[in-house]
């Protein structure tokens, strides 16, 4: 029997270990936090769609994405209380039902929108290195241990998750030797491209309360981007570089890692600048003047 993708950890966390009673986390902060949280909290969509993707290959795939989908839903169940008791006017269950009638995720027809197995995993990959990075900025950004504890505990599973993906990506290619370096390159810039899509950014517009007007995606990113990005440090980008380049099949030299993150720091920066641009020529106060589209 092939080796397991992924195993469960006998002494893995659970929600309630985290004492969360008493926590302190900055406005910024929290709005990214909330915004994460309806986004983990569609685990089971999530899983769904992956197991009918999945539904001819073996039993370890499935197994893999039950075990990823139990630990997913945790994310979501310990986010939803750091926001919660943070702002006790946060109503999980209305957020929730009211970002799920604007965006749905992609439907388990056992069809994979990115076009293959392979194009899907280096999807997750990208995924899974990109918020394991994400939870150790937030983890840095925090002044409050217990938050801080949260996010690190994330960041760990995020990163069994990525080992997870791209155990599958090579179990995919070396069944199909046609998935090269360039096919992998595109699959994950693609992926990388897609980071200010609608499932993203109508997440941030409900937690705002602004679902109820109409959603401009560009400039919805330009708030959200502000906030989040400059948290943001080099070690942060030098981390997910690395991760990022096992995807595409590149040796990870020190030469290759500085070169690929002084891009991704620039790319950084640069993507922030335009963003608080952005949000000095349209200010906040105009978001509630507009309407659904």
């Amino acid at each position: 029997m092939a080796e397991a993708f992924i195993k469960p950890l006998p002494n893995h966390w659970k929600p309630d270990d985290f004492n969360l009673a008493t926590i302190s986390i900055d406005s910024s902060l929290l709005h990214i936090t909330k915004t994460i949280c309806l986004l983990e909290s569609r685990c089971d969509n999530y899983a769904g769609y992956l197991q009918a993707i999945f539904r001819n290959r073996s039993e370890n795939w499935k197994l893999a994405i039950h075990q990823w989908n139990i630990e997913e839903c945790q994310h979501g169940v310990v986010l939803r209380r750091i926001c919660e008791l943070s702002d006790r006017g946060f109503i999980f269950n209305h957020s929730m039902a009211q970002y799920e009638s604007l965006v749905s995720y992609h439907a388990p027809t056992g069809e994979s929108v990115r076009g293959s197995v392979a194009a899907e995993m280096v999807s997750r990959c990208v995924v899974e290195a990109l918020a394991t990075t994400l939870y150790r900025v937030l983890a840095d950004a925090t002044a409050d241990h217990k938050v801080r504890a949260v996010y690190s505990a994330l960041a760990q599973d995020e990163a069994r998750h990525y080992g997870m993906f791209l155990k599958m990506l090579n179990a995919e290619i070396r069944e199909n030797s046609s998935i090269d370096f360039r096919a992998r390159f595109s699959f994950a810039l693609r992926r990388i491209l897609e980071l200010e899509d609608a499932q993203i950014m109508i997440a941030s517009c409900v937690v705002a309360e602004r679902g109820q007007g109409v959603i401009k995606g560009r400039r919805e990113a330009n708030w959200y981007l502000a906030k989040l990005y400059r948290l943001y440090r080099w070690e942060h980008l030098h981390y997910a570089v690395r991760m990022l380049l096992r995807v595409v099949g590149i040796r990870a030299t020190d030469p290759i890692v500085w070169s690929a993150t002084v891009l991704a720091w620039l790319a950084v920066k640069l993507r922030l600048v335009l963003a608080i641009v952005a949000n000095f020529v349209v200010t906040p106060i105009q978001w509630p003047e507009y309407r659904r589209v």
